[in-house]
Parts: C-alpha cells; sequence; structure tokens
C-alpha cells in the first residue's frame, strides 16, 4: 500500500507510528480483523504538487460525544486498562462498528470517523458503558447532536444493536441529549400540584395581610386624627370665654 503524506518525512518514524497505533499486549492488528506480520517501509518519494493546483481550506469540524451502554459485553477490570488486550481488541471492534454505521448513513457526507475513549462499569449491572467521540465535518451542513442521535437510533435498529454488540436504548445519549431525558427534565421542571395549591394559599394569605395591615395603619391615622379633632375643638371652646380686659 502507499501511504501519502504532506512532506517528508523519515520511514522510521512512519513505522514506528504504525507499529504503535496497531500494537496490543502481544501481537500487531490492523481493525479487529487483520494480524500483522513482517512490516516493512520500503521506499519513500517526495510529494508531487501541481502548479496548477489551489490550496483547498480544511473544513471545519464538529465532534460529538456518544455514550451507550452495551448489555452483552461483561464488565471487568482489564477492559478498563489501555494496554490490555481486551481493552485494544473491543476498543477496535467497537470503533469499527461505529465507523461502518456512519458511513452507511445520511450523514456518511460529513463523517470523519469515531474512536472509543473509555470503557466504563454501570452501576448494580455487569454491563460496560462506552464513551466515544465522533467528528464531523460542518462546512456545507451544520449538525446538531439530535440529528446524531436520531441517525444513530434508526441505524441500529431502534437503539438496540450495534452489529454483534446489544444495547441498552435508555442509555444512549448524544452531547447529553436524548428525548426521554429532556422529557424528565420538562417534567421535573412542572410544579407538582399540592405545590400550587401551597403556593396559591400562601399567596392569598399574603395578600388578607397586606390589607389588614393597611386597615390597621388607615385606623390608627384616624384615630390620631380624631383626637387632634378634639383637641381643637377644646381650645376653641375654652379660649374665648378668656376676657383679656379683665386682666388689665
Amino acid at each position: 500500500m502507499k501511504a501519502l503524506f504532506s512532506s517528508n518525512l523519515d520511514p522510521n518514524l512512519v513505522k514506528q507510528v504504525f507499529l504503535e497505533k496497531t500494537s496490543n499486549a502481544s501481537s500487531y492488528w490492523l481493525g479487529a480483523t487483520y494480524q500483522l506480520m513482517d512490516l516493512h517501509v520500503t521506499e519513500v518519494r517526495p510529494a508531487v504538487h501541481l502548479p496548477t493546483e489551489k490550496p483547498t481550506r480544511s473544513p471545519s469540524s464538529q465532534q460529538f460525544q456518544l455514550n451507550f451502554t452495551i448489555t452483552n459485553l461483561f464488565y471487568s477490570q482489564d477492559i478498563a486498562q489501555e494496554g490490555s488486550a481486551k481493552y485494544q481488541w473491543n476498543k477496535r471492534s467497537i470503533e469499527d462498528a461505529l465507523n461502518q454505521l456512519f458511513q452507511n448513513s445520511s450523514v456518511k457526507s460529513y463523517f470523519s470517523e469515531c474512536q472509543v475513549v473509555a470503557f466504563r462499569s454501570v452501576p448494580d449491572s455487569d454491563h460496560t458503558k462506552v464513551d466515544s467521540l465522533c467528528g464531523f465535518s460542518s462546512l456545507a451542513r451544520r449538525l446538531d447532536r439530535v440529528i446524531i442521535y436520531e441517525e444513530f437510533v434508526q441505524m441500529t435498529k431502534n437503539g438496540t444493536q450495534l452489529q454483534n454488540f446489544t444495547l441498552d436504548r435508555d442509555s444512549i445519549l448524544v452531547d447529553g441529549y436524548s428525548p426521554s431525558r429532556n422529557d424528565a427534565v420538562i417534567r421535573n421542571s412542572d410544579l407538582p400540584f399540592w405545590a400550587i395549591i401551597l403556593i396559591c394559599l400562601a399567596a392569598f394569605l399574603g395578600l388578607i395581610t397586606c390589607l389588614v395591615c393597611c386597615f390597621l395603619v388607615a385606623t390608627r391615622l384616624r384615630r390620631k386624627e380624631g383626637d387632634y379633632e378634639v383637641q381643637r375643638r377644646r381650645l376653641g371652646y375654652y379660649l374665648p370665654q378668656l376676657d383679656l380686659t379683665k386682666l388689665q
């Protein structure tokens, strides 16, 4: 096979990188199917650039975090260790399955690749949770997590089968999105009936309290005004009786 690079590289560096990316604990594997032997980098040729070529602009890309639980892959300590053969084998198998899925989907024109990031345990279960990242080109079309979620569910038999892996549909998330989770958030955001009654009752009691306070303030002001009128009338009744001429 021929491998093309944008600049001249040392053949030993090409071989080293290839070996590192295809090795597991005991041998070398390309994907989950092909075991490798006798690898050689035989020749290096300089890249030929046509003078009429214009540099192409690399498209902007999007990455979506895809999480799902595999029910027929039992979790163990060695599957979570990146250096173990079980980790490498399942990682390649799942990545191949994901890549084939999106390469045959309606968004295949924008798809680049998927990579498994980690395997995690599922509480109260022996199932294995998969964390992966899938990249898409967004130059021609803006993709969102809802589109990727619906495409993944549709291509996995309603979210139940990824090639030989059995999936738990309720565990499927794309950047934290799933219709069931969003519905649950909406339901949780709605107040229960008893809470609405308590809020209305508190508002009613608050209104009555305000009215009572206003009534008491008004009564007190009116009482003060009445006291002032009584004093004014008393002064007006007795003062005219004083004959100032008799005091001279």
